[in-house]
């Protein structure tokens, strides 16, 4: 008897569970599973407020501007195309020969140094005379100028503080 009673209590429980609590209906339909997004993408609707902020990928100091130094179009390649303001003398070659003496200027952009003699014109200039520590110009281009044509000396080696 009491295993009648054992049963028909558990089958009593077991009903009103069935019918207390509903199922869920399985499912037919698969599920497609999408792949998750790469790691650095930024949703679509995502939009970057900075309050003031700086944004640190951007270098707070510009860039200086940068000038190529080549030569205009309007001038000469060569040492014709080289202005006596540009012109840096790098040395002086001597002979006992005078007709055979060289100054070497070099410019900036140029990839070699020129090489002139007594007489070679430069831009603006004509190399006068060519001594073993100085080099004397004669301006040429008057650009308005009353003194034109002048005489400039350049030291091949200046002092430090010395103005060429």
């Amino acid at each position: 008897m009491k295993y009648r009673v054992l049963l028909l209590s558990s089958f009593t429980v077991l009903g009103l569970s069935l019918t207390a609590l509903p199922q869920a209906k399985p499912q037919t339909a698969v599920a497609v599973q999408e792949d998750p997004p790469p790691v650095f993408t930024v949703p679509k609707d995502y939009r970057y407020s900075s309050k003031g902020r700086r944004d640190p990928f951007v270098n707070p100091v510009p860039k200086p501007k940068t000038t190529e130094l080549s030569i205009p179009k309007g001038r000469p390649p060569g040492l014709k195309g080289v202005l006596l303001s540009e012109a840096h003398i790098a040395g002086v070659v001597t002979s006992p020969d005078p007709s055979m003496t060289l100054v070497v200027i070099s410019a900036p952009g140029a990839k070699a140094s020129y090489f002139a003699h007594v007489g070679d014109h430069l831009y603006d200039a004509v190399v006068k005379t060519i001594k073993l520590d100085t080099v004397t110009f004669v301006l040429t281009a008057s650009n308005g100028d009353p003194n034109a044509p002048r005489e400039i000396v350049r030291k091949v080696r200046s002092n430090p503080g010395e103005d060429k």
